[in-house]
Order: structure tokens, then sequence, then C-alpha cells
């Protein structure tokens, strides 16, 4: 599906990217659409809400197993980025830009009881992945 809705397609407000991981418990390779923020020239921001429910989503799971992951960007270009979960100022600091460029995922917060995870990708060379 992701590939075929490429073109400036938006979730939450932002462009999205598939995430492939690799599964915590099964070893399998998982896909997910998330939205991002771009984060420099080779980082981006996913943001962990899973539209407020109560639990994480599967993608934030496997890549606390794994951190390594692929990204699919909607140019159809594949990129091998490591995963590292944003916390004290540099998760304020994401929050602060997520209200004003993606108000719709600071809405979240107010849903549910969990804290939600923003997540850097950072892009890696091909033969670390």
């Amino acid at each position: 599906m992701f590939r075929r809705q490429r073109g400036g397609k938006t979730r939450g407000g932002v462009p999205t990217l598939l995430l492939e991981t690799i599964g915590a418990r099964t070893g399998e390779r998982r896909r997910a659409v998330v939205g991002y923020l771009e984060d420099g020239g080779a980082a981006w921001l996913i943001i962990a809400s899973l539209a407020g429910t109560a639990r994480n989503p599967a993608w934030l799971h496997n890549l606390a197993g794994n951190p390594t992951a692929t990204v699919e960007l909607g140019d159809g270009r594949r990129i091998p980025v490591r995963a590292s979960t944003l916390e004290g100022p540099g998760l304020e600091a994401a929050w602060r830009r997520l209200a004003v460029e993606a108000p719709e995922y600071a809405k979240y917060v107010d849903v549910t009881d969990r804290e939600i995870a923003v997540v850097r990708l950072m892009e890696q060379p091909a033969a670390t992945v």
C-alpha cells in the first residue's frame, strides 16, 4: 500500500516513510508506515503514538531489541538506519517541535497515560546494518 500511495501522503500532518524492523520475538522482517519529521540531512524523527492508545506500537519494541532498521522514503530510496529513543532535553525539544510542525501528534499525549516515545533514525553505511 505504501508504494502505491507515494507522493506526499501524510499521517498526522507529516509525511510518511516505510519502516522495516526485525521482529523482537520472531526475527522476521516487519513493516510499518509511520509519520516522520526530517532531523537534519540524514536523520528522521518518528513518533510512537499509535494514535494515543494505551500500548506502544510493535515497531518500538522491535527497535528496542534490534536498533538497526531500514526506511523507505516516498521517492523509493531505501536507507539503512540506526534507532535511538530520545530522552531528557532531546525529547523535550522534539515535543516542542512536534507541537508546532505536527500538532496532531501532540494531542495524543492528552489521551493516553503512557509516555509517547520519539525515536531518531540516523542513516548508517549499508555494511553496518
